[in-house]
């Protein structure tokens, strides 16, 4: 790339960055369902919501169920437990990281 080029891509401040990111990520996957294991299960908390992530052989991705969806959940999660999970993308940016936020009436257990 040369000098002139860089002079010519916009600067984002780090919020700015953050909260197009965060549109781009949702846009883009929108809900989806995924399988996978469950693993580092933490919950529920004090809070009444459950954090861990979905892994397979080669990736993970966090995932969290809020208080309000975990009571209406046909099983209980649980470490090591396969699921199907189908949950809405989303972002923190204030941490820069992804996760789905999943949602009762199509989760299921298959395993």
């Amino acid at each position: 790339m040369t000098e002139a080029a860089r002079i010519n891509i916009p600067e984002w401040s780090v919020s700015e960055l953050s909260a197009a990111l965060k549109r781009t990520v949702e846009d883009a996957f929108g809900f989806v369902r995924v399988r996978g294991e469950i693993s580092g299960y933490r919950g529920p908390h004090s809070s009444g919501h459950c954090y861990f992530a979905l892994k397979d052989d080669s990736a993970r991705i966090d995932a969290v169920i809020w208080r309000g969806t975990f009571g209406r959940i046909k099983f209980k999660p649980e470490e090591g437990l396969e699921v199907i999970a189908t949950g809405r993308i989303t972002s923190s940016p204030s941490k820069s990281t992804y996760h789905i936020v999943i949602h009762a009436r199509y989760a299921a257990c298959i395993g």
